[in-house]
């Protein structure tokens, strides 16, 4: 994206758990300042499988393109979240939501041109306790993926690992370990249009930690003036 143009984007997950299906919907934008920088928010609401729903929290930040060359990129999204959520709601890929502000940083890497590999790290740190008296301990995933550009689609498949630590007090939220497989494909039918759909399989999860099986389809959509556009008045 450049400057003078912003992403809206709009998607759902389904996770199937041992008590019923939940569901989460989630929007979010993009903004970029300059072709390295870009501050977003995005936010959503889960339903529960009784049908309860509830808001997640927000989370804002900026990302920045340390790293731009034809066959490597690095993207550092640094942010924080916010208490906007129900207490401790989410699937285990994501960190549950809590009542304390609560920074978060993730680093994006692709490296290949038709064949790709790349991987993402998430790590959230609570730093005090919320107005529950909870504080929760830190939050981790890694993602490893292998792509191939096919004409419009680049489908994907990988590994994941999740690591939820403890909380003070001890069990006064959840905490868990996870390792997922994960496929998924990214379509771009149009310029300014893309849909990704992909899917979370538990290989392994800690002991009393339920399976969650999970999917998510998701549309992107860039709007503002061309590319092009903004070059006339250079």
């Amino acid at each position: 994206m450049k400057r003078g143009q912003a992403a809206l984007q709009l998607g759902t997950w389904m996770g199937v758990f041992p008590t019923g299906v939940e569901t989460q919907l989630f929007v979010g934008a993009e903004v970029p300042v300059s072709e390295r920088l870009t501050p977003f928010a995005y936010g959503g609401v889960h339903r529960h499988a009784d049908g309860q729903i509830d808001a997640r929290d927000t989370n804002i930040g900026v990302g920045w393109m340390a790293v731009t060359q034809p066959k490597l990129t690095v993207r550092l999204r640094p942010g924080l979240s916010l208490p906007t959520g129900a207490l401790s709601n989410g699937f285990l890929f994501t960190p549950l939501s809590t009542s304390s502000v609560d920074p978060w940083l993730a680093v994006d890497t692709m490296y290949g041109s038709t064949w790709l590999v790349g991987g993402t790290i998430v790590a959230r740190v609570p730093l005090m306790k919320g107005w529950d008296k909870i504080h929760q301990g830190p939050f981790a995933r890694l993602d490893l993926r292998a792509s191939r550009r096919i004409g419009i689609a680049v489908p994907w498949i990988g590994v994941s690992g999740v690591h939820q630590s403890r909380s003070i007090p001890e069990g006064a939220s959840p905490s868990f370990q996870e390792v997922a497989a994960a496929a998924g494909a990214v379509f771009s039918p149009l310029d300014r249009w893309s849909f990704t759909v992909q899917t979370r399989v538990p290989l392994v999860v800690s002991t009393g930690t339920a399976r969650q099986l999970t999917g998510g389809v998701s549309a992107r959509w860039v709007v503002g003036k061309k590319p092009e556009d903004e070059d006339e008045h250079h």
